[in-house]
């Protein structure tokens, strides 16, 4: 059976297993702590980071990005990148702007902070990043807010890995005082 090695907190697994369920397609779980960087995660995938994906045949699939283009073509129906070329591109841009810039400007500053800071024995978390994360939500809150006000969905009118890619963000309101 295909295998999915995921840290359960992170977006882009957390991503990648609403996908699998979206497509109905059977996986197991193997839950990982990149930090620790076992041997056995580090043989599937050399940067050692989640998630991997391995299939039944072995075929061995690294980084979130690659594996959800993998499984929309190995796996069409149902499809969730878009149908067009210009949807295509629309769910791709906004998959890139919740797995980089969402990340980077938000999660990184209060859920890592919060969270993954006392998991990997960090330590409290860094003030100026909890400022700099609560001052970035509201204007991409603000953004997500826009899209919705004129899509039926994130990326248009269908149901798409942009979707997704937002909905694996941890916008747990408890991360945000």
């Amino acid at each position: 059976m295909r295998r999915l090695y995921h840290f359960c907190l992170q977006p882009s697994s957390r991503k990648l297993r609403i996908l699998l369920k979206e497509k109905g397609l059977e996986f197991e779980l193997q839950a990982e702590n990149a930090w620790e960087r076992r041997d056995a995660l580090l043989a599937l995938n050399h940067a050692g980071e989640t998630p991997v994906l391995v299939e039944e045949d072995g075929t061995t699939i690294g980084d979130a990005t690659a594996i959800a283009e993998y499984l929309e073509e190995v796996h069409p129906a149902p499809g969730f990148l878009g149908t067009t070329p210009e949807a295509r591109a629309e769910v791709r841009r906004l998959v890139g702007w919740f797995d980089a810039k969402f990340n980077r400007e938000v999660t990184a500053n209060l859920f890592d902070q919060k969270i993954l800071r006392r998991l990997k024995g960090n330590g409290g978390p860094d003030s100026q990043a909890l400022r700099s994360g609560n001052s970035n939500i509201h204007y991409h809150l603000d953004y997500i807010g826009w899209l919705v006000d004129r899509r039926r969905w994130l990326a248009g009118e269908e149901f798409s890995l942009a979707d997704m890619s937002a909905a694996a963000q941890p916008l747990d309101a408890r991360l945000h005082r």
